[in-house]
Protein backbone atom coordinates (compact mmCIF):
# COMPACT_ATOMS: atom_id res chain seq x y z
CA UNK A 1 0.00 0.00 0.00
CA UNK A 2 1.28 3.54 -0.78
CA UNK A 3 1.49 6.14 1.93
CA UNK A 4 0.27 5.75 5.71
CA UNK A 5 -3.17 5.99 6.48
CA UNK A 6 -3.70 10.10 7.53
CA UNK A 7 -5.17 11.51 10.10
CA UNK A 8 -8.79 12.65 10.17
CA UNK A 9 -8.09 16.00 11.59
CA UNK A 10 -5.77 16.31 8.98
CA UNK A 11 -7.97 16.41 5.97
CA UNK A 12 -8.63 19.91 4.12
CA UNK A 13 -12.02 21.19 4.89
CA UNK A 14 -12.61 21.64 0.60
CA UNK A 15 -11.61 17.65 0.22
CA UNK A 16 -14.89 16.18 -1.64
CA UNK A 17 -15.87 13.24 0.42
CA UNK A 18 -17.53 13.91 3.34
CA UNK A 19 -15.72 13.48 7.03
CA UNK A 20 -17.04 10.40 8.51
CA UNK A 21 -15.74 8.76 11.66
CA UNK A 22 -13.01 6.02 11.08
CA UNK A 23 -13.99 2.35 10.84
CA UNK A 24 -12.52 -0.94 10.98
CA UNK A 25 -12.45 -3.45 7.72
CA UNK A 26 -16.05 -4.84 8.70
CA UNK A 27 -17.56 -3.45 5.15
CA UNK A 28 -20.23 -5.40 3.42
CA UNK A 29 -19.49 -6.90 0.00
CA UNK A 30 -22.04 -5.03 -1.66
CA UNK A 31 -21.29 -1.88 0.01
CA UNK A 32 -18.09 -2.29 -1.78
CA UNK A 33 -19.38 -3.28 -4.94
CA UNK A 34 -21.96 -0.40 -4.97
CA UNK A 35 -18.52 1.90 -4.28
CA UNK A 36 -16.47 0.53 -7.52
CA UNK A 37 -19.57 0.55 -10.18
CA UNK A 38 -19.49 4.54 -9.20
CA UNK A 39 -16.18 4.62 -9.54
CA UNK A 40 -16.98 4.07 -13.37
CA UNK A 41 -18.87 7.02 -14.24
CA UNK A 42 -16.85 8.11 -16.93
CA UNK A 43 -15.79 5.44 -19.25
CA UNK A 44 -12.24 6.83 -20.34
CA UNK A 45 -9.50 9.29 -18.89
CA UNK A 46 -6.70 8.49 -21.74
CA UNK A 47 -4.62 6.45 -19.11
CA UNK A 48 -1.29 5.60 -21.11
CA UNK A 49 0.21 2.30 -20.72
CA UNK A 50 3.07 3.38 -18.39
CA UNK A 51 0.01 5.09 -15.97
CA UNK A 52 -1.86 1.73 -15.46
CA UNK A 53 1.30 0.36 -14.39
CA UNK A 54 1.66 2.90 -11.68
CA UNK A 55 -1.75 2.56 -10.79
CA UNK A 56 -2.54 0.44 -7.24
CA UNK A 57 -5.43 -0.39 -6.96
CA UNK A 58 -4.81 -2.52 -4.05
CA UNK A 59 -4.26 0.78 -3.00
CA UNK A 60 -7.79 1.88 -3.75
CA UNK A 61 -9.52 -0.85 -2.24
CA UNK A 62 -7.31 -0.76 0.84
CA UNK A 63 -8.43 2.73 1.52
CA UNK A 64 -12.42 2.43 0.86
CA UNK A 65 -12.34 -0.98 3.04
CA UNK A 66 -10.76 1.07 6.26
CA UNK A 67 -12.35 3.89 5.15
CA UNK A 68 -9.88 5.78 4.43
CA UNK A 69 -8.57 8.56 2.06
CA UNK A 70 -6.17 9.14 -0.60
CA UNK A 71 -4.97 12.51 -1.19
CA UNK A 72 -1.79 11.99 -3.10
CA UNK A 73 -0.07 9.97 -6.27
CA UNK A 74 -1.87 8.74 -9.24
CA UNK A 75 -4.83 7.25 -7.74
CA UNK A 76 -6.09 10.38 -6.20
CA UNK A 77 -5.55 12.16 -10.01
CA UNK A 78 -7.34 9.80 -11.75
CA UNK A 79 -10.14 9.88 -9.47
CA UNK A 80 -10.11 13.92 -10.14
CA UNK A 81 -9.96 13.53 -13.81
CA UNK A 82 -13.15 11.34 -13.61
CA UNK A 83 -14.63 13.96 -11.14
CA UNK A 84 -14.40 16.37 -13.11
CA UNK A 85 -16.28 14.67 -16.05
CA UNK A 86 -19.23 14.00 -13.87
CA UNK A 87 -21.60 15.41 -11.70
CA UNK A 88 -22.01 12.73 -9.16
CA UNK A 89 -20.19 12.67 -5.84
CA UNK A 90 -19.15 9.06 -5.28
CA UNK A 91 -19.26 7.45 -1.93
CA UNK A 92 -15.79 6.37 -2.24
CA UNK A 93 -13.45 7.04 -5.28
CA UNK A 94 -13.73 7.29 -8.81
CA UNK A 95 -11.37 4.13 -10.82
CA UNK A 96 -10.80 5.13 -14.99
CA UNK A 97 -12.11 2.15 -17.02
CA UNK A 98 -9.13 2.78 -18.94
CA UNK A 99 -7.32 0.94 -15.67
CA UNK A 100 -9.06 -2.35 -17.32
CA UNK A 101 -7.68 -1.58 -20.66
CA UNK A 102 -4.95 -3.12 -21.88
CA UNK A 103 -3.11 -2.15 -25.00
CA UNK A 104 -5.01 -4.48 -27.39
CA UNK A 105 -8.03 -3.63 -26.24
CA UNK A 106 -10.51 -1.60 -28.48
CA UNK A 107 -13.98 -0.41 -28.43
CA UNK A 108 -14.91 -1.25 -31.97
CA UNK A 109 -14.61 -5.40 -31.48
CA UNK A 110 -16.82 -6.36 -29.00
CA UNK A 111 -14.50 -9.56 -27.40
CA UNK A 112 -11.80 -6.66 -26.80
CA UNK A 113 -13.76 -3.74 -25.21
CA UNK A 114 -16.63 -3.32 -27.26
CA UNK A 115 -18.61 -4.88 -24.24
CA UNK A 116 -17.64 -1.93 -22.01
CA UNK A 117 -19.87 0.95 -23.97
CA UNK A 118 -23.48 0.67 -23.89
CA UNK A 119 -26.00 1.44 -26.20
CA UNK A 120 -29.27 3.46 -26.45
CA UNK A 121 -32.08 2.90 -28.53
CA UNK A 122 -34.01 6.49 -29.22
CA UNK A 123 -37.78 6.81 -29.16
CA UNK A 124 -37.73 7.69 -33.01
CA UNK A 125 -37.54 5.57 -35.29
CA UNK A 126 -35.79 5.91 -38.70
CA UNK A 127 -38.52 5.26 -41.24
CA UNK A 128 -38.58 3.65 -44.04
CA UNK A 129 -37.78 4.48 -47.76
CA UNK A 130 -40.78 3.76 -49.30
CA UNK A 131 -42.94 4.40 -52.47
CA UNK A 132 -44.78 7.59 -52.55
CA UNK A 133 -48.24 7.80 -53.17
CA UNK A 134 -48.95 10.19 -56.34
CA UNK A 135 -52.64 9.48 -57.27
CA UNK A 136 -54.60 11.66 -54.90
CA UNK A 137 -52.31 13.95 -54.74
CA UNK A 138 -52.79 14.56 -58.64
CA UNK A 139 -56.61 14.49 -58.15
CA UNK A 140 -57.92 11.46 -57.84
CA UNK A 141 -60.96 12.02 -55.82
CA UNK A 142 -61.77 10.36 -52.14
CA UNK A 143 -65.13 9.66 -51.26
CA UNK A 144 -65.14 7.40 -47.68
CA UNK A 145 -67.91 6.19 -45.23
CA UNK A 146 -69.76 3.79 -47.66
CA UNK A 147 -71.55 1.54 -46.52
CA UNK A 148 -73.32 -0.44 -49.41
CA UNK A 149 -72.55 -1.12 -53.25
CA UNK A 150 -73.07 2.85 -54.78
CA UNK A 151 -73.96 2.80 -58.47
CA UNK A 152 -73.33 6.22 -59.94
CA UNK A 153 -75.65 7.07 -62.76
CA UNK A 154 -73.57 8.09 -66.25
CA UNK A 155 -74.47 9.48 -70.13
CA UNK A 156 -73.09 7.35 -72.06
CA UNK A 157 -75.25 8.97 -75.30
CA UNK A 158 -76.79 12.08 -75.63
CA UNK A 159 -80.28 13.11 -77.46
CA UNK A 160 -79.65 13.94 -81.45
CA UNK A 161 -80.29 17.59 -82.92
CA UNK A 162 -81.34 17.79 -86.19
CA UNK A 163 -81.35 20.65 -88.72
CA UNK A 164 -84.78 20.35 -91.05
CA UNK A 165 -87.18 22.66 -92.60
CA UNK A 166 -89.89 24.35 -90.47
CA UNK A 167 -92.62 21.95 -90.99
CA UNK A 168 -90.67 18.94 -91.06
CA UNK A 169 -91.24 16.36 -88.00
CA UNK A 170 -88.08 15.66 -85.54
CA UNK A 171 -86.91 11.87 -85.27
CA UNK A 172 -87.63 10.52 -81.91
CA UNK A 173 -83.81 10.28 -79.75
CA UNK A 174 -83.27 8.75 -76.16
CA UNK A 175 -80.02 9.21 -74.20
CA UNK A 176 -78.03 6.51 -72.92
CA UNK A 177 -77.45 5.89 -69.40
CA UNK A 178 -74.65 3.21 -67.84
CA UNK A 179 -73.51 3.16 -64.91
CA UNK A 180 -70.31 3.00 -62.81
CA UNK A 181 -70.56 0.29 -59.46
CA UNK A 182 -68.58 0.51 -56.42
CA UNK A 183 -68.29 -2.55 -54.45
CA UNK A 184 -65.78 -3.29 -51.78
CA UNK A 185 -62.83 -4.93 -52.69
CA UNK A 186 -60.72 -5.52 -48.86
CA UNK A 187 -57.01 -4.81 -48.41
CA UNK A 188 -55.05 -5.64 -45.21
CA UNK A 189 -52.01 -6.84 -43.61
CA UNK A 190 -51.07 -8.19 -40.70
CA UNK A 191 -48.40 -8.89 -37.87
CA UNK A 192 -47.15 -9.58 -34.53
CA UNK A 193 -45.25 -8.72 -31.37
CA UNK A 194 -43.75 -10.30 -28.24
CA UNK A 195 -45.31 -8.92 -25.12
CA UNK A 196 -41.59 -8.79 -24.41
CA UNK A 197 -40.70 -6.69 -26.69
CA UNK A 198 -43.50 -4.99 -25.61
CA UNK A 199 -41.61 -4.70 -21.84
CA UNK A 200 -38.50 -4.03 -22.41
CA UNK A 201 -39.05 -1.55 -26.15
CA UNK A 202 -37.99 2.00 -25.44
CA UNK A 203 -40.74 2.77 -28.62
CA UNK A 204 -44.41 2.33 -28.74
CA UNK A 205 -44.57 -1.00 -30.40
CA UNK A 206 -48.28 -1.21 -30.73
CA UNK A 207 -48.37 2.76 -32.12
CA UNK A 208 -45.31 1.91 -34.44
CA UNK A 209 -46.59 -1.61 -36.35
CA UNK A 210 -50.31 0.26 -36.63
CA UNK A 211 -48.79 3.65 -38.15
CA UNK A 212 -46.37 0.72 -40.11
CA UNK A 213 -49.28 -0.97 -41.40
CA UNK A 214 -51.32 2.12 -41.99
CA UNK A 215 -48.87 3.69 -44.55
CA UNK A 216 -48.48 0.55 -46.06
CA UNK A 217 -52.48 -0.06 -47.18
CA UNK A 218 -52.20 3.73 -48.46
CA UNK A 219 -49.34 2.81 -50.47
CA UNK A 220 -51.37 -0.07 -51.66
CA UNK A 221 -54.26 1.76 -52.68
CA UNK A 222 -52.47 4.26 -54.47
CA UNK A 223 -51.37 1.13 -56.66
CA UNK A 224 -54.40 -0.74 -57.21
CA UNK A 225 -55.81 3.39 -58.93
CA UNK A 226 -52.89 2.90 -61.63
CA UNK A 227 -52.58 -1.18 -61.90
CA UNK A 228 -55.58 -2.69 -60.25
CA UNK A 229 -56.59 -5.94 -62.35
CA UNK A 230 -59.62 -6.08 -61.72
CA UNK A 231 -59.31 -9.84 -61.07
CA UNK A 232 -57.74 -12.06 -58.23
CA UNK A 233 -59.65 -8.90 -55.50
CA UNK A 234 -58.35 -6.25 -57.21
CA UNK A 235 -60.41 -3.46 -58.37
CA UNK A 236 -59.84 -2.40 -61.76
CA UNK A 237 -57.70 0.26 -62.02
CA UNK A 238 -56.85 3.02 -64.96
CA UNK A 239 -54.66 0.67 -66.88
CA UNK A 240 -56.79 -2.19 -66.74
CA UNK A 241 -60.09 0.24 -67.88
CA UNK A 242 -61.40 -0.58 -71.23
CA UNK A 243 -61.52 2.46 -73.45
CA UNK A 244 -58.30 4.34 -72.40
CA UNK A 245 -56.31 6.13 -74.90
CA UNK A 246 -52.57 4.60 -75.54
CA UNK A 247 -49.72 6.36 -77.39
CA UNK A 248 -46.55 4.81 -78.75
CA UNK A 249 -42.97 6.34 -77.93
CA UNK A 250 -41.25 3.83 -80.29
CA UNK A 251 -37.99 5.03 -79.34
CA UNK A 252 -36.61 8.30 -76.93
CA UNK A 253 -39.41 10.63 -76.07
CA UNK A 254 -39.35 13.86 -78.95
CA UNK A 255 -41.14 17.18 -78.02
CA UNK A 256 -43.77 15.86 -80.91
CA UNK A 257 -45.08 12.62 -78.92
CA UNK A 258 -45.10 14.57 -75.57
CA UNK A 259 -47.71 16.80 -77.54
CA UNK A 260 -49.75 13.87 -78.95
CA UNK A 261 -50.41 12.84 -75.76
CA UNK A 262 -52.45 16.06 -74.78
CA UNK A 263 -54.11 16.22 -78.08
CA UNK A 264 -55.37 12.96 -77.48
CA UNK A 265 -56.78 14.08 -74.48
CA UNK A 266 -58.36 16.92 -76.02
CA UNK A 267 -59.75 14.92 -79.35
CA UNK A 268 -61.62 13.10 -76.91
CA UNK A 269 -63.35 16.45 -75.21
CA UNK A 270 -61.55 15.07 -71.84
CA UNK A 271 -59.63 17.90 -71.28
CA UNK A 272 -62.38 20.95 -70.55
CA UNK A 273 -64.48 19.03 -67.72
CA UNK A 274 -64.58 20.88 -64.64
CA UNK A 275 -62.28 21.26 -62.24
CA UNK A 276 -59.97 19.09 -64.22
CA UNK A 277 -56.91 18.23 -62.99
CA UNK A 278 -55.00 17.16 -65.77
CA UNK A 279 -51.01 15.49 -65.53
CA UNK A 280 -48.27 13.14 -65.42
CA UNK A 281 -47.25 10.08 -63.22
CA UNK A 282 -43.67 8.70 -64.26
CA UNK A 283 -41.16 6.70 -63.04
CA UNK A 284 -38.03 7.79 -61.55
CA UNK A 285 -36.09 6.25 -64.31
CA UNK A 286 -38.66 7.72 -67.35
CA UNK A 287 -38.04 11.25 -65.34
CA UNK A 288 -34.17 10.94 -65.56
CA UNK A 289 -34.53 10.56 -69.37
CA UNK A 290 -36.77 12.99 -70.08
CA UNK A 291 -34.53 15.79 -68.50
CA UNK A 292 -31.54 14.44 -71.20
CA UNK A 293 -33.75 14.89 -73.93
CA UNK A 294 -34.03 18.69 -75.83
CA UNK A 295 -37.07 20.19 -77.13
CA UNK A 296 -36.94 20.25 -81.29
CA UNK A 297 -39.22 20.88 -83.35
CA UNK A 298 -41.44 22.81 -85.27
CA UNK A 299 -41.92 25.94 -82.37
CA UNK A 300 -38.79 25.43 -81.09
CA UNK A 301 -36.63 28.16 -81.48
CA UNK A 302 -33.51 28.59 -78.78
CA UNK A 303 -30.04 28.25 -79.12
CA UNK A 304 -29.75 27.29 -74.94
CA UNK A 305 -31.12 23.85 -75.08
CA UNK A 306 -34.74 23.43 -73.13
CA UNK A 307 -35.40 19.81 -72.24
CA UNK A 308 -38.65 17.86 -72.42
CA UNK A 309 -39.04 17.89 -68.41
CA UNK A 310 -39.26 21.81 -67.22
CA UNK A 311 -37.17 22.11 -64.01
CA UNK A 312 -38.64 20.80 -60.93
CA UNK A 313 -41.34 23.04 -58.99
CA UNK A 314 -41.91 23.56 -55.90
CA UNK A 315 -45.81 22.46 -54.71
CA UNK A 316 -45.44 23.21 -51.51
CA UNK A 317 -45.83 19.43 -50.55
CA UNK A 318 -42.28 18.38 -50.35
CA UNK A 319 -43.36 15.85 -53.59
CA UNK A 320 -40.42 17.20 -55.74
CA UNK A 321 -42.64 16.78 -58.85
CA UNK A 322 -41.79 18.71 -61.83
CA UNK A 323 -43.84 19.85 -64.91
CA UNK A 324 -44.02 18.26 -68.51
CA UNK A 325 -45.48 20.10 -71.34
CA UNK A 326 -47.05 23.24 -68.69
CA UNK A 327 -48.74 20.33 -66.51
CA UNK A 328 -47.86 19.20 -63.25
CA UNK A 329 -45.58 15.81 -63.45
CA UNK A 330 -45.55 13.59 -60.14
CA UNK A 331 -42.86 11.14 -59.80
CA UNK A 332 -43.35 7.45 -58.39
CA UNK A 333 -42.15 4.10 -58.08
CA UNK A 334 -46.16 2.87 -58.45
CA UNK A 335 -45.77 2.79 -62.02
CA UNK A 336 -44.59 -0.38 -63.62
CA UNK A 337 -42.50 -1.17 -66.14
CA UNK A 338 -41.94 2.64 -67.16
CA UNK A 339 -45.31 3.15 -68.65
CA UNK A 340 -46.38 7.30 -68.44
CA UNK A 341 -49.98 7.87 -67.39
CA UNK A 342 -51.25 11.42 -68.72
CA UNK A 343 -55.10 12.24 -67.93
CA UNK A 344 -57.31 14.18 -66.07
CA UNK A 345 -57.28 12.60 -62.54
CA UNK A 346 -59.89 14.09 -61.24
CA UNK A 347 -62.08 11.78 -63.64
CA UNK A 348 -60.94 8.47 -61.01
CA UNK A 349 -62.64 8.29 -57.79
CA UNK A 350 -60.41 6.07 -54.61
CA UNK A 351 -63.66 4.80 -52.95
CA UNK A 352 -64.06 3.82 -49.40
CA UNK A 353 -66.23 1.44 -47.32
CA UNK A 354 -66.71 1.92 -43.67
CA UNK A 355 -65.36 4.64 -41.73
CA UNK A 356 -61.49 4.03 -42.27
CA UNK A 357 -58.86 1.62 -41.51
CA UNK A 358 -60.16 -1.32 -39.30
CA UNK A 359 -57.65 -2.14 -37.14
CA UNK A 360 -57.76 -4.80 -34.61
CA UNK A 361 -54.95 -5.53 -31.66
CA UNK A 362 -55.53 -9.54 -31.07
CA UNK A 363 -53.70 -10.99 -27.81
CA UNK A 364 -55.59 -14.25 -27.46
CA UNK A 365 -55.22 -16.21 -30.74
CA UNK A 366 -51.73 -16.44 -29.74
CA UNK A 367 -52.00 -15.92 -26.26
CA UNK A 368 -49.93 -19.29 -25.83
CA UNK A 369 -46.36 -18.23 -27.15
CA UNK A 370 -47.03 -14.49 -25.59
CA UNK A 371 -47.68 -12.93 -28.98
CA UNK A 372 -50.01 -9.77 -30.08
CA UNK A 373 -51.37 -9.80 -33.24
CA UNK A 374 -52.48 -6.71 -35.06
CA UNK A 375 -53.79 -6.66 -38.64
CA UNK A 376 -55.58 -3.99 -40.49
CA UNK A 377 -58.58 -3.78 -43.24
CA UNK A 378 -59.89 -1.78 -45.18
CA UNK A 379 -62.21 -1.94 -48.28
CA UNK A 380 -62.33 0.24 -51.21
CA UNK A 381 -63.02 0.38 -55.02
CA UNK A 382 -61.78 2.34 -57.57
CA UNK A 383 -63.83 4.08 -60.44
CA UNK A 384 -62.96 5.59 -63.51
CA UNK A 385 -65.50 7.96 -64.73
CA UNK A 386 -64.33 8.38 -68.18
CA UNK A 387 -62.09 6.14 -69.94
CA UNK A 388 -60.97 8.68 -73.03
CA UNK A 389 -59.90 10.79 -70.22
CA UNK A 390 -56.71 8.79 -69.67
CA UNK A 391 -54.18 8.06 -72.37
CA UNK A 392 -51.27 5.36 -71.21
CA UNK A 393 -48.15 4.82 -72.96
CA UNK A 394 -47.87 1.29 -74.61
CA UNK A 395 -44.04 1.10 -74.21
CA UNK A 396 -41.47 2.72 -71.76
CA UNK A 397 -40.63 6.64 -71.80
CA UNK A 398 -37.10 5.72 -70.41
CA UNK A 399 -36.13 4.73 -73.75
Amino acid sequence: MHGAPINQDEVEPDYPFPARPKRTREIKTDQLQTRMREATQKPFVGMTRKMRSEYSLQRVLSSLMNSERITDGIEFEMHREVELGTQNKPEGMFVPTDLFMTRDLNVNTFGQGGAFVGTQIADEVIPLLRNRPACVRMGVQEINGLSSNVGLPRLAGAATVYSLPEQATLTKSTQNLDQIVLTPHRIGATTSYSRQLLLQSSVDVEAFLRTDLMSQVNIKKDFLVLNGQGANSEPTGIFNTTGIGSMIWGGAATWANVLTFENQLALSNADGLPNARIGWIVSPSTRNRLKQIAKTGIGVATTVPVFLWDADVDYGDASNDGKLNGYRAAVTNQVLNNLVFYGNWADTILAGFGNGFDIISDPYSRAADASVNVTINQFVDVGVRHAASYIVSQDAGNQ
